[in-house]
């Protein structure tokens, strides 16, 4: 009987396992859906922040344009020097104009340059003109290597209507960098795809050192002390996302992954950047501290280690229960003596066998048979002796009949053997058995101990009554003729 309760413990058991794993690939499940919600919000935030900054260098460089590059004495000196060999009139508007720069290096615009409808040099100004040089003006040259490394702003130049020229004022990306540093407190770097550098001819080609994260990005190293994250910490966030997003970079779309480095989470942002055509050259890479994606790890953990508890609870208490159910069941149905079935037991058992009887015309056997002189032992031994009798004559039983078999006992000394798809034949061959390994036997204190045997066929109109009076017949009848016998009684025709 114990087997059934290992049976419905395994079966819980099972049960509690399958359900925690299908309720972690829930949880996780919607762990990883709100944390790409987050994600998602991180990336709106810093595309938003980025637009925002360079919204209003436009707006500065609007103003700039406005203030002097529709001044009329500007413009007339610009017409003059395209006109002029000399350089006389570029002289002077680069007198002009020099303290436009000086006020823009404030804003960190360090490149304004003004143009030819050709293509070709008026003047330009630029922070990496060595001093003695920052006077020096000359004429219709050609552009110098074009310089990548920021936002082009250009603006045509008229002077009545006459179309003189463009200025171009670049924006670095350091300067850009420096301000998002300054006002969203997180770490920078811009990443531009290696097809960009090997395109255009840059004078700064040789500042830009490939990305840990790919091997087809660059970034421009700069001159910046303080980071808003440690360098280190930077490396090592950079050979995390190697893993974790060296194929999201390629495709070229706004993306934000998590990653973790010494205890801390950060959240990474990849932010698209174009040029003035609209083609995307490369990435804007925002490092922030966020410690918010941790918190849906965290959370995870302990609403799943809630639920686990709760679970193995409600399982403990469903196997508490079953393994009650299952003790009063076998207190019930069980003789606590000898461990076989009770006499309510049987009678339930005999009356299914008999329906099958009925319905199927299957033979069945049954055998009553009870201890000779059991009184006697009593008397002699005691009690206990004679409990020792009843006990071991059930596991001598136990032991000779086949698992299809029903054995029971009936009451006092008397036992009771069901045997389904058995004849009288059958039936009786089984008890002979039964006796001689009973008489075989050598009980300890008592010795020998004799059993008289009743055997019986049962018919399709049997009732449990009738065949088990028929049965007590033919035991009677062997004890009448001396006991340690075999004796049938068939039903009458």
């Amino acid at each position: 009987m114990d087997a059934k309760i290992k049976k419905s413990a395994l079966i819980y058991i099972f049960s509690f396992i399958f359900l925690s794993i299908l309720i972690w690939l829930i949880f996780d499940s919607k762990k990883n859906q709100s944390k790409q919600i987050y994600l998602n919000q991180k990336i709106v935030k810093a595309a938003a922040e980025f637009k925002a900054m360079l919204n209003g260098y436009k707006m500065l460089i609007d103003f700039i344009d406005r203030r002097y590059f529709y001044d009329k004495e500007i413009l007339k000196l610009l017409y003059k020097a395209s006109k002029d060999k000399s350089g006389k009139y570029a002289q002077l508007a680069y007198r002009k104009l020099l303290p436009l720069y000086q006020d823009m290096k404030k804003y960190q615009i360090t490149y304004l340059q003004i143009k030819t409808p050709e293509g070709k040099i008026l003047l330009s100004f630029q922070k990496k003109q060595k001093p003695k040089e920052k006077s020096k003006i000359s004429l219709f040259s050609q552009p110098p290597k074009e310089i990548i490394g920021g936002f082009k702003f250009i603006n045509e130049l008229y002077y009545n209507n006459l179309l003189i020229g463009s200025v171009e004022i670049i924006i670095s990306y350091e300067a850009i960098k420096d301000q998002l540093r300054r006002i969203f407190k997180g770490e920078y770097m811009f990443l531009i795809h290696k097809d960009v550098l090997e395109s255009k001819i840059s004078t700064d080609r040789k500042s830009y050192v490939q990305s840990e994260i790919s091997p087809d990005f660059f970034y421009e190293t700069g001159n910046i002390r303080n980071y808003q994250i440690p360098v280190e910490v930077l490396s090592k966030i950079n050979m995390k996302l190697k893993e974790k997003a060296e194929e999201k970079i390629k495709k070229m779309r706004n993306f934000a992954v998590d990653v973790e480095v010494g205890g801390n989470e950060y959240v990474v942002s990849f932010i698209v950047i174009t040029d003035m055509t609209g083609k995307k050259i490369g990435y804007l890479v925002y490092y922030e501290l966020d410690n918010t994606v941790k918190l849906f790890n965290d959370t995870f953990i302990v609403m799943y280690i809630s639920v686990e508890i709760a679970l193995f609870a409600m399982l403990s208490f469903l196997i508490n229960i079953r393994t009650r159910s299952e003790k009063f069941r076998i207190l019930s149905e069980i003789d606590t003596l000898t461990g076989i079935y009770n006499k309510g037991k049987f009678n339930q058992l005999l009356e299914a066998e008999l329906k099958k009887v009925k319905r199927y015309n299957r033979p069945l056997g049954l055998i009553i048979f009870d201890i000779d002189h059991f009184k006697k032992i009593n008397d002699t031994y005691g009690h206990q002796v004679g409990d020792y009798v009843l006990k071991t004559v059930a596991n001598i039983v136990k032991n000779n009949i086949r698992n299809t078999d029903i054995f029971a006992r009936w009451g006092g000394e008397e036992f009771v053997i069901i045997a389904p798809e058995t004849d009288i034949n059958g039936t009786k061959i089984l008890a002979e058995k039964l006796r001689n390994a009973i008489e075989e036997y050598n009980f300890d204190t008592v010795g020998k101990v004799t059993a008289s045997f009743g055997v019986t066929e049962a018919v399709p109109e049997d009732t449990t009554d009738s065949i088990v009076h028929r049965a007590d017949e033919a035991l009677y009848l062997a004890k009448e003729k001396g006991r340690n016998r075999v004796e049938i009684m068939l039903p009458e025709v």
